[in-house]
């Protein structure tokens, strides 16, 4: 709408992630470093992590275009909430493997044939788990012992893990000290400063050709940084509706009372909405009083996720397991689910590596 009336070739701040865009702040090209860093190194986990909204999946895309011309299997997965029994087939599906009706062991020493096969041809697999804080402690587990996999003192796997700031909390709270162990490199990215956030909304405005229409009170700037707290998925929602309301309006120069206008009116339509369950930037930046009350805090926080975690895996097993009730059965399947090992038995040389 408003890209014709200001004449920009495209629009600024779209909510989907564009590669093209990324803004170079401090925060992604220390977490770009730490990807490549951890890429280099060929083995482990490489763990990234960063409240809702401040372009961990932006960068992702960004790593994969710097990976492009080398010689590289990208298996990337949005988990969704994964247990322990999902996450091997979720893994097989990534690589374009089939993974129906195949027990857990068979499972397991297929994805390790074809990363051995990949290593023959000199080529590198990766896996990119998204929305990682969700995957289960069992979940994370599995993904532990893929990366154990080995082939003359080569590992077969490489595993980076993106997700929100609880990501850390569940592997530090779960006695995961084995998957600890392997994490090479970690970061977490923290929103935009007021300046890189001025920086910020200019790099988007005149990737798309702007030429000051409309002209942007100084006071803007401002103001945007302390409705959005720094984060650049609030930052877009916000200067996408400001543009919005300019041409509505035939603004040519955008001030302060219409920023207030467009705040009000996202308030009003939000009314009613929960709060964020995110701790504010300035709340994460202060010094808890000591390191018991740190300690007791991120307890809390595990618990809960836990629970929420729990109520939420109850749903989807019982939805998975009504599911394959009314699926019909090919001739001469077995009548149960008993080819999948549930309790957690692996090839010897693989259950005792660590």
């Amino acid at each position: 709408m408003y890209q014709a009336f200001y004449k920009l070739r495209g629009k600024p701040f779209q909510l989907t992630p564009d590669p093209g865009m990324l803004f170079p702040s401090k925060g992604h090209k220390r977490a770009m470093a730490y990807l490549l860093y951890g890429f280099e190194q060929g083995e482990g986990f490489v763990m990234i992590t960063g409240a809702v909204g401040t372009g961990k999946t932006l960068l992702i895309q960004k790593l994969f275009e710097e990976l492009a011309h080398r010689n590289i299997v990208v298996a990337s997965l949005a988990s969704a909430n994964l247990d322990g029994e999902d996450i091997l087939p979720a893994v097989a599906s990534a690589l374009d493997l089939p993974y129906e009706r195949r027990s857990k062991e068979a499972l397991l020493q297929e994805l390790k044939q074809y990363l051995i096969s990949l290593q023959a041809r000199h080529t590198h697999a990766l896996l990119v788990v998204d929305e990682a804080q969700t995957l289960t402690p069992a979940a994370l587990e599995m993904l532990r012992i893929l990366s154990n996999l080995e082939l003359r003192g080569r590992a077969l796997l490489q595993v980076f893990l993106v997700g929100q700031a609880e990501l850390r909390r569940v592997i530090v709270s779960n006695h995961m000290e084995q998957l600890r162990q392997r994490i090479i490199a970690s970061h977490r990215i923290e929103p935009m400063a007021e300046e890189e956030s001025r920086a910020y909304i200019l790099h988007r405005l005149r990737a798309v050709g702007w030429n000051n229409d409309p002209e942007l009170a100084p006071e803007i700037f401002s103001e945007v940084y302390q409705a959005s707290r720094g984060i650049p998925r609030k930052i877009n929602l916000i200067m996408d509706r400001l543009l919005l309301h300019g041409y509505l309006e035939e603004l040519h120069a955008l001030n302060l009372a219409a920023l207030t206008t467009v705040l009000d009116e996202m308030d009003e339509e939000m009314a009613g909405v929960p709060p964020t369950l995110e701790v504010p930037a300035v709340l994460q930046n202060q010094r808890l009083p000591s390191t018991t009350a740190a300690g007791e805090l991120d307890t809390e926080l595990a618990a809960l996720d836990l629970k929420r975690n729990n109520m939420l895996l109850q749903l989807m097993r019982e939805e998975i397991r009504l599911k394959r009730m009314l699926q019909p059965r090919a001739p001469g399947a077995p009548a149960t689910e008993d080819m999948a090992l549930t309790d957690g038995r692996f090839p010897r040389s693989e259950q005792e590596r660590e």
